[in-house]
């Protein structure tokens, strides 16, 4: 089996959700690198083989329909 670094990824500090209190820069800044996460994390998926989608119990149909999400979409 094939050791992929999003298998066991934490979420990054600056991914988490923001506190009720934090300014509305803050909380822009928390979208913007969730959505850079989001669209790594999909680059990362669209590079995998279908051995590498077997292993981590995906199919070609539910890795194409989060490859066809926009960057926002959770």
């Amino acid at each position: 089996m094939t050791k992929h670094p999003m298998m066991h990824a934490k979420i990054p500090q600056y991914a988490q959700r923001p506190q009720r209190d934090e300014s509305t820069l803050s909380h822009i800044k928390h979208l913007l690198l969730l959505w850079k996460q989001n669209w790594l994390t999909r680059r990362q998926l669209a590079q995998l083989s279908a051995e590498d989608l077997r292993d981590i119990g995906l199919s070609e149909a539910q890795r194409q329909e989060e490859l066809n999400k926009s960057f926002w979409e959770p």
